[in-house]
């Protein structure tokens, strides 16, 4: 078995075109590391048995997949449109009303509630991912009428979005809760947060969780102008963001959004915290069998960026082709990766408080990280028992894989969302016998050759105080300790 020649980690969306035993196997052989459930769509008995299967074709594999439960959020959509579609002309007057009706090409029924309260004579309301836009000219009782200002064509439970104003709610809602504690219950690895706009939108998902007993992976998706602003704090609170470019791109001038990705990209990466780019990465691989080179061209770019998983929606769940769209993610990160120049020394962020886990695995990060420039490898094994250390590591986009060994099932499949790490379950402390042990035997099953980097819990020789040390290995050689400092930087055989 020969180990994967990309590092960017893919994501895809499960839907009716990827549900089956058969097709879920093959989209894991053919690069798929997470599988998202989309909770804005389906039924709780559906995902239930999603995950039933994926967990299954993971096993029939031998591929290790994380699940992600994406929680809606407070999405605001059209309800029901009949005949459909409709198209709406510049100049024509259209109402968006509270009241559940079945819609026409004069007014549609909206799932927010809220909209007669939070929109006033002026604001611009954005349709069907912006393709329509009407302008409010009044506001009676439930009912808001507008004028189409772009027009185009509507569909049943397409989404609404409100750029710029302050829809006076929690991102997480009493739905998302119920959706939170059945993805839990059914065991999924990850939520990502829909709508996020503070660090206490993260926080209420957090402590809802804890109240079910469960700890999630839990990640911000970023698609609200406020999220951009408040991104600082969002990001200390998230386990890591997903960049929405959809909803995103009708919050912010769509000229903005290569800039705004960018930078958004390169604030998660400096906190080393997993970053997703995602929406029509290969749209037209819904229909056909292959991207547009635009669109080719667009995911080599979030590569580029530094992203650490790039995601496909409708092109998996719906599509014709999703198998080939996840097939065609893998070889163009391939490519992208092996060709791009080399990544300049990323400086370390500002250390954490001292005594924290977060400042041991950043100590620890930017020490590997020197190493491994003075002494190029072909993997570096890295004891972990939060993810916290591979995750320091990865943040730097080191040349060898990080062969992250974790003693829990659910971190190493929170690991699946970052870099350039491939997590293996072990057990049992990492001295140098056993790391020893299993750099050999991992290097002769993928492949390996030449010189392997090891962080081995345990005092130095040099320096009893320390408690984690880096040492080489030759693959045809024994290992060659006190190459590199000493890392004393948390407790022995706690391994942040």
């Amino acid at each position: 078995m020969k180990l994967s020649p990309r590092k960017t980690k893919i994501v895809a969306t499960i839907g009716p075109a990827s549900e089956s035993p058969a097709m879920l196997e093959r989209l894991l052989r053919a690069g798929m590391d997470v599988a998202r459930l989309n909770f804005s769509h389906g039924d709780f008995d559906g995902h239930a048995e999603h995950i039933r299967r994926l967990r299954a074709a993971a096993q029939a594999t031998g591929c290790r997949v994380a699940i992600l439960a994406d929680l809606p959020g407070p999405k605001m959509r059209l309800g029901k449109i009949e005949p459909e579609p409709i198209l709406l002309a510049a100049g024509d007057s259209f109402v968006l009303t509270r009241e559940p009706l079945v819609g026409d090409a004069r007014r549609a029924s909206t799932s927010f509630p809220r909209l007669p309260e939070v929109v006033k004579p002026g604001d611009r309301v954005s349709l069907n991912d912006g393709i329509v836009l009407l302008e409010v000219e009044r506001v009676v009782g439930g009912e808001v009428s507008c004028r189409v200002v772009v027009g185009g064509e509507l569909r049943s439970k397409k989404g609404l979005n409100l750029p710029g104003i302050d829809l006076g709610i929690s991102a997480f809602t009493e739905r998302d809760r119920e959706c939170l504690e059945h993805a839990l219950r059914c065991g999924v690895d990850a939520v990502s947060q829909s709508f996020v706009e503070s660090a206490a939108d993260i926080e209420a998902v957090r402590a809802a969780a804890a109240a079910l007993g469960a700890q999630p992976f839990v990640i911000a998706k970023i698609e609200r102008a406020g999220a951009v602003r408040n991104i600082a704090e969002i990001l200390r609170a998230a386990d890591g963001i997903m960049v929405a470019r959809g909803d995103l791109g009708v919050e912010v001038p769509i000229e903005e959004m290569a800039i705004l990705q960018k930078r958004l990209i390169a604030q998660a990466l400096e906190l080393g915290k997993p970053v997703i780019t995602a929406t029509q990465m290969l749209e037209s691989m819904t229909a056909s069998r292959l991207p547009t080179r635009a669109e080719a061209t667009d995911v080599a770019n979030a590569i580029l960026d530094g992203t650490d998983a790039i995601m496909l929606s409708a092109e998996s769940a719906m599509g014709r082709f999703p198998e080939e769209a996840v097939a065609m993610l893998a070889r163009i990160a391939a490519y992208t990766e092996a060709h791009r120049p080399m990544v300049p020394r990323r400086e370390a962020p500002p250390m954490d408080a001292p005594g924290t886990p977060a400042r041991a695995a950043q100590a620890i990060g930017s020490v590997v990280e020197q190493a491994l420039r003075t002494v190029p490898c072909s993997a570096v094994f890295v004891p972990t028992r939060t993810g916290a250390t591979a995750r320091s590591i990865a943040r730097y986009r080191v040349a060898p894989w990080i062969v992250a060994l974790c003693r829990e099932q659910g971190i190493a499949r929170n690991l699946q969302f970052s870099y350039g790490v491939l997590p293996i379950e072990v057990e049992g402390r990492s001295d140098t016998t056993s790391a020893s042990a299993r750099a050999r035997s991992f290097c002769r099953e993928h492949g390996l050759a030449g010189e392997v980097a090891m962080l081995v819990d345990g005092p130095s020789p040099s320096d009893p105080s320390a408690n984690h040390r880096i040492e080489f290995l030759r693959l045809d050689q024994t290992t060659s300790p006190g190459s590199v400092p000493s890392v004393s930087a948390s407790k022995p055989g706690t391994a942040p």
